[in-house]
């Protein structure tokens, strides 16, 4: 049997399919776009947190800074000349103008910055003299600052899945590393921390401390060593050892408190991959190198040149320079993680250190676990300028003249003068926030 569909029947069976996709087709575009409109309601939420979170940083940082900054107790204790300590204390609303404390001085940056204690937003702020600093493991610190600002976001379209607020936080760690007072410092406990032998003049501009002990601390051999400190004084632990009272001006202050290593909080520079397998340089040839690790030594002599470019160097197997030898470089930190420092035999060497970053003063770093000697004795013409810093070493140091007295700061286990070595500061004078001052730590 023949079943016939009359045309009319046909055309609304297709207009009846046809109303039916399009109805179909509005409810998945009506979903769609309520989808589409959630994800982007989603990403302007989460764009405008963002935001807030680098302005909430940004706050931090600079309060965290300032309050460090405002840091004026040269003691770093707790309770001493208005050094404020505690626990996470909320910044007040109301608060003293000029502040009258560090923290407060924070509290003023955080505020304006747009961050203030209300109803959504909480700026905290703790400091203490304990080490390591919160969230900065294995940097020693004599003080700490940290500000933690959290801040509830009220949410838009994306409030529709369930999350009304999403909270917003930074927070920021400083510390002050006063400036070093001293220009010499032997930090042995025990034995001879500090010597002067046969025809040495030794005159500094700054002071002297000999951590050990013993009665014959300080010593002076041979009726010609002598120290003269100009503006500061010599202090020692123990006591000191010469052949007339003449040799020591001003006299020493004994029986004083050990003092601490005063770049303890300098962090080990990272050790990567050798960049370089070492430099022997002789033979009045000349070289300039880069910053990098050198995995073989470093070897200037027979009249060569070597130039530094700025930067870090780490030095695993040592450097030396002698026999008329010349080393140069401006900027430069030299890191000796193994192996002997030896600056003798009529070499010519002129260092500085960087003037901003990590290292900022630091011209020699002996790693803290290299017992090998440092010897710094060039008998040509010798100008360091910054830090020499062995604290696990012997330091044996000649430097500078009557004319040309040199910005260094010198940190030995033990040091030991060999010739005649004039000091005039240490680098905290030559370069401006150098060793010392406020660090943004974490």
């Amino acid at each position: 049997m023949k079943t016939t569909i009359a045309a009319g029947q046909l055309r609304a069976n297709y207009m009846h399919a046809n109303r039916t996709e399009r109805g179909q087709t509005l409810i998945m575009f009506t979903l769609s776009l309520f989808l589409m409109i959630g994800v982007l309601g989603l990403v302007v939420d989460i764009g405008w947190a963002y935001y807030r979170h680098q302005a909430a940083q940004a706050a931090a940082d600079a309060a965290v800074l300032a309050a460090a900054t405002a840091t004026t107790s040269s003691s770093l204790t707790c309770g001493s000349n208005g050094l404020v300590c505690q626990d996470p204390t909320t910044c007040g609303t109301s608060i003293p103008n000029p502040p009258t404390t560090n923290l407060q001085v924070g509290c003023l940056y955080a505020q304006a910055n747009g961050f203030s204690p209300n109803s959504g937003t909480t700026v905290l702020i703790s400091a203490n003299t304990t080490s390591p600093a919160p969230g900065a493991p294995g940097i020693q610190v004599p003080y700490w600052i940290t500000v933690s600002i959290n801040e509830q976001e009220n949410q838009g379209f994306s409030s529709v899945f369930g999350q009304p607020v999403l909270n917003v936080g930074a927070h920021a760690t400083a510390s002050v590393f006063p400036a070093p007072g001293d220009c010499v410092y032997a930090l042995a406990g025990s034995g001879v921390g500090l010597s002067v032998n046969g025809n040495v003049a030794v005159q500094t501009a700054c002071g002297i401390y000999v951590d050990s002990s013993a009665s014959n601390a300080l010593t002076a051999s041979g009726g010609n060593a002598t120290i003269t400190v100009t503006g500061a004084q010599i202090d020692i632990v123990g006591g000191a050892s010469t052949q007339n009272s003449s040799q020591l001006s001003p006299s020493p202050t004994t029986n004083m408190a050990v003092a601490a290593d005063p770049l303890a909080f300098l962090p080990t520079p990272t050790v990567g991959s050798c960049t370089s397998s070492g430099v022997n340089l002789t033979g009045h040839n000349t070289q300039t190198i880069s910053q990098g690790v050198y995995c073989g030594s470093i070897s200037v002599g027979g009249g060569a040149t070597l130039n530094l470019n700025p930067g870090t160097y780490v030095l695993k197997n040592g450097f030396s320079v002698a026999g008329g030898g010349t080393v140069n470089g401006s900027g430069v930190t030299l890191y000796n993680l193994s192996g002997s420092i030896s600056v003798s035999g009529g070499a010519n060497i002129s260092l500085s250190g960087p003037v901003s970053g990590t290292y900022t003063g630091i011209t020699i770093f002996q790693d803290r676990s290299n017992t090998s000697t440092v010897k710094i004795v060039g008998g040509g013409t010798q100008f360091i300028s910054g830090a020499v810093y062995a604290p696990d070493a012997e330091l044996d140091y000649t430097g500078g003249s009557a004319s040309t007295a040199l910005t260094t700061l010198l940190i030995g286990n033990t040091v030991v003068f060999v010739g005649n070595s004039y000091i005039t500061a240490t680098p905290k004078t030559e370069y401006s926030g150098g060793l010392g001052g406020p660090t943004l730590i974490q």
